[in-house]
């Protein structure tokens, strides 16, 4: 448990407690997880050059870290997404249709070059865990 309330959760292959941060947070019913990336559990990236791929392998890791808080992504209620070149956005929007279905979270999108040359595409993600 953290300061007033907030406990931290680092989640196998996404973030380890060595980590500077951890993959998510919970204060009361928000689940704030950390920047997400395309590279498996095992570290390895999945699609490169391939935003589209990216995207789904992202949004796969976005929902194992919700999993250790027993939600599914329909919880997302608003995502900050950082793409590194705005040319690849229709293939990214459709990854993003393709997985989250139905559900539309609220969402900024930023154009900016990431940490790796490789990485195409980034979400950080608040969900509600209110029952």
């Amino acid at each position: 448990m953290g300061a007033a309330g907030l406990t931290n959760i680092d989640v196998a292959g996404m973030t380890t407690e060595a980590s500077p941060f951890p993959s998510a947070t919970r204060a009361g019913d928000l689940v704030f997880v950390s920047g997400m990336v395309s590279k498996d559990e095992n570290k390895v990236l999945v699609g490169k050059g391939d935003i589209y791929a990216q995207t789904v392998q992202t949004l796969r890791n976005l929902q194992t870290v919700l999993a250790a808080y027993d939600l599914g992504l329909d919880a997302v209620v608003t995502t900050t997404v950082y793409i590194n070149d705005a040319a690849m956005a229709g293939e990214y929007n459709r990854a993003w249709v393709d997985t989250f279905g139905g559900h539309r979270p609220s969402r900024a999108t930023i154009v900016a070059p990431l940490l790796a040359p490789e990485l195409l595409v980034e979400v950080q993600a608040t969900a509600w865990a209110g029952k």
